[in-house]
């Protein structure tokens, strides 16, 4: 490896738990207990659907996880007291999850900060390095985008052939 690419994946690799020590340590201060990332995103992505909640299968699709693995992390958000669980009126099947007071207080923070972390970032940038910094991180992000696609296909593939030999 050469000196940038030493350098790049250092700085990728602490970035990136910087970030989540912050967001959990923001979160802990603000809600007094402890939240994973995980949890805070699921949070974040039912509160998305403002009152009206959402159901947990449309939940798991969102956040590309399965049903079952939502559901118990929504089973501890209920325990915790950040979400209220409902049968659905009109599908007696379905679970809709809307967040509680604390839930809302804990998501309101985690936004907060977002935008707090964005905007000192912008104070320490001038115009130009502000639309270097949003090329590079687009790119970064077409670069994981492509990977995770690739991961995904290559995952497909390979389950091709034992599904057809199942179907013999």
């Amino acid at each position: 490896m050469d000196e940038f690419s030493r350098e790049l994946n250092q700085l990728l690799v602490s970035t990136y738990r910087d970030i989540g020590k912050l967001e959990a340590g923001m979160l802990h201060s603000v809600s007094g207990m402890e939240v994973s990332i995980t949890e805070l995103h699921l949070l974040e992505a039912i509160g998305e659907s403002r009152d009206k909640g959402v159901v947990i299968c449309e939940l798991a699709q969102r956040m590309d996880l399965t049903p079952p693995t939502v559901t118990v992390a929504i089973n501890k958000l209920v325990l915790k007291g950040y979400v209220v669980k409902t049968k659905s009126t009109v599908d007696k099947r379905s679970v809709i999850v809307t967040l509680t007071r604390l839930g809302k207080k804990v998501n309101a923070a985690h936004r907060y900060f977002h935008e707090q972390m964005v905007r000192n970032i912008e104070k320490l940038l001038s115009p130009a390095e502000r639309d270097g910094m949003l090329r590079g991180i687009q790119q970064l992000n077409v670069f994981f985008q492509n990977a995770l696609t690739e991961m995904e296909q290559k995952d497909a593939d390979d389950q091709q052939p034992s599904m057809q030999a199942e179907r013999m």
